[in-house]
Formats: structure tokens, sequence, C-alpha cells
């Protein structure tokens, strides 16, 4: 029996929640870059940042960007089981890639942590499928708690086997099995629950499934081309510098990984909400909206850059250690870059909730050409700095064409 349509979860409250949860994780997972910095070197630092460049990419590919689009299927006709069934072949997909590209291009202690990091991931990919659930009935608290969950208890036995001498391997293998518990014994079971609650189509079909796949094609190579542009600095520090090189931009760039991480909460967070502004015509709200997030996010920036030049090296350098000092600089640009994500995160939001995935995968296209190029001319004249320069220069020209594409939604009728 079908509940009664509960009124719209206010806007702020939407927002809060997601913000609230990833707040977590990326705390969480700072507290594991922290621990990583402490007791294992520079060079394996940067083993980790490659793996998780390689990783990154095959997984944002192979999860179909499920929770995207869940999260916009309310008109779709799609059934829960269609939406699992298909992330359960793309995901073993996704981990037989990861095994090759291990036993082919990785050795050693690398190899073992690619693996354990792609295991990760692809129990990240069911929880993701979950939480499209959850936005898409307005329950973002239990997206938040399933974060928290996962978050710090994978990080606490991360950060405690690397204290007690197991190795870098056993810690990502502990964090692993805690993401996989809450991934299929708590998010599958609540979203299967909610869905059922409130009515969604039932029933696997074939024919459902290979046009669902079609219809997510398009968001999985936006989420591939996006994973392999946002890795594009690391991939050109490996080529034309060196592992320390990669291991302090790993760390540094945790700022503008944890920055995007939250803003891309926020920003999926109101997908749905922005999808029904697009199906009523609401273009006043969408402006309004629009303009309440740039102009926080502009704040932000202005601070936030602010604070890494005037005292970015000794922040770098209390929290890092020695290994990492002179980075301040560094520190700024990849802020100024995490701010310029955003802005592309919330233009393609708009784009995501008019379900325009094919106008997205054109743009991103063309976006990671760019990065690529400036990328490698900033590296082969100004080395690291030039890099990150090179990666905010691509970020800009991402926001130009984005704001072009988005323009005509949020104009009025007539």
């Amino acid at each position: 029996m079908m509940s009664q349509a509960a009124p719209p979860v206010r806007m702020r409250l939407l927002l809060g929640w997601g913000v609230f949860g990833q707040l977590i994780y990326v705390a969480s997972q700072f507290v594991t870059l922290l621990a990583l910095t402490r007791f294992a070197t520079v060079q394996e630092v940067g083993i980790y940042g490659l793996a998780s460049a390689v990783v990154l990419p095959v997984f944002f590919f192979f999860d179909l960007n499920m929770r995207v689009n869940v999260a916009a299927s309310a008109r779709s006709g799609f059934s829960f089981q269609d939406f699992a069934g298909l992330l359960a072949l793309s995901v073993c997909a996704g981990l037989g890639i990861v095994l090759l590209l291990g036993f082919v291009v990785f050795d050693g202690p690398a190899r073992i942590i690619l693996l354990l990091i792609g295991a990760a991931k692809a129990a990240e990919s069911l929880s993701n499928l979950c939480y499209g659930v959850f936005q898409r009935y307005d329950r973002m608290a239990l997206l938040s708690g399933s974060l928290a969950m996962r978050s710090l208890g994978g990080t606490v036995l991360f950060v405690s086997f690397l204290a007690m001498g197991s190795g870098v391997a056993w810690a990502f293998a502990a964090q692993f099995i805690v993401w996989s518990l809450v991934a299929l014994g708590i998010d599958y079971a609540r979203a299967r629950r909610l869905w059922r609650a409130n009515g969604g189509p039932e029933g696997r079909d074939a024919g459902r499934m290979r046009q669902l796949l079609r219809s997510a094609l398009p968001l999985a190579f936006n989420g591939l081309i996006s994973a392999l542009q946002g890795n594009t600095p690391r991939f050109v520090i490996a080529g034309l510098l060196n592992s320390v090189a990669l291991g302090q931009f790993t760390v540094v760039a945790y700022a503008m990984q944890a920055i995007s991480t939250v803003l891309m909460a926020a920003t999926q967070s109101l997908i749905a909400r922005f999808s029904t502004y697009l199906d009523r015509g609401q273009t006043d709200a969408l402006r309004k909206t629009l303009g309440k997030l740039f102009f926080g996010l502009t704040v932000f920036t202005v601070f936030s850059v602010g604070i890494s030049l005037l005292i970015g090296d000794w922040l770098v350098l209390t929290v890092f250690g020695d290994d990492y000092s002179g980075l301040g600089l560094l520190l700024a640009i990849c802020v100024l870059g995490a701010s310029l994500r955003g802005i592309v995160l919330i233009l393609q939001m708009c784009l995501q909730a008019a379900r325009a995935f094919r106008l997205m995968l054109i743009i991103r296209i063309g976006s990671a050409l760019v990065m690529l190029t400036l990328c490698t001319v900033g590296g082969l004249l100004a080395g690291l700095a030039g890099i990150a320069i090179g990666m905010c220069a691509a970020l800009l020209v991402q926001v130009v064409a984005l704001a072009l594409a988005v323009r005509p939604l949020a104009e009025p009728d007539g």
C-alpha cells in the first residue's frame, strides 16, 4: 500500500544533511592520509596517489554514475532491480579491469594496494546506488548516517593497523571490510525497504536494463572523463617529475579533493529538486538558488586562498612534517582550483537535472584535452607549481563552456 506523499523537504535541510555526511567522509579521509604521511614514506604516499588515480577512472565509468541516475529517475519507469542488476554486472567488469591493470602495470606492494582500493570502490558503488534511492525520496539523513558509519569505522581500523605496524596493505584491507559490511548489510536493505514503501516500480526486465544501460552510458563516459581529467595532474607529475613530487602533490591536493567532495555532495543533494524546477518551468527558483550557491562559493574562495597564501607553508609543514615543507603556494593554487571545480559541479548539476548527459559528455571531453595540454605545458615550464596553474586554467575554460550550456535552462520561458 502506497504511503501518502510527504511534503517536500526544505532545500536547506537537504543541503545540510548532504554536506554533513560528506564532511565526516572528508575528515576521515584526511585522517587516513595523515596516517599515511606519519607511518609511510613519501614514495609510498606517491604510490597510493598513483593507485587511486588509476582506480578512480575505472569505477567512475563502471559505477555508471548510478546515484545521479536513480536520483533523477522519478519518471523513468526503471525498477530498483533494474538499477541493482545492471550495477552488479558493471562493477564486476570494473573489478576485472582493475585486476588486469594490477598484473600488467603494477608489481609488489603497489599491486596489492591497487587491488584493495579497487575492491573498496566496488563496495562504494553499491552504497552510491542506495544513496540515489535516499535522494530520490528526500531521505538524506540515511545517506549521511551511512557515510558516517563507513567513514569513521574504516578510518579507525585503517589507522589502528598502521599504528600497530601491520603495514599499508592490511590497513586498506580493513577499510574495505568495513565499507563492504555497511554497503551490503545496511545501505542495500534500507534502500530496498524505502523503494517498496514509496511504491517504486518492481521487477527486473532485460529490455529495461538494456534501455537503462544505453541511457547510462553518457553518464558513465562523463564519469570516466571526469576522473581522468581530475587525475591528469597526477599522471603528468608521474611522467615529468618523480614519486616524491607526486607524494607532495597528493598531500597538498587533498585540500582540493576535500573541498570538491563536499561541494559534490551539496550539488548531488539538490539534483532531484533542480529536476523538479526544470520540469515545472520554475526558472526564477532555479536562478535564485544558483545565485546563492555562487555567492557562498565566492566568499569561501576569497577567504581560503588568502589564508593559504598567509600561513600555507606553516600549515602544511605542521600537519604533514618536514618532507612537505615550502608548499604554501601550491596549497593556495589547489584551493583556487577547488573553487573553480565547485563552479563546474554546480553547472554540471543543472545539466544532470535536465538529463542533458550527452551535452555534458561533449564538454567534458574537450575540457579533459585542455587539462592534459595545459598541465603538460605548465609542468615543462614551471614544474609542480606550473602543473597546478595549468589545472586551474583548464578548469576556468570548462566553467565558461558549461555556463554557456546552462544559460538557456535558466532563461524565463517566452
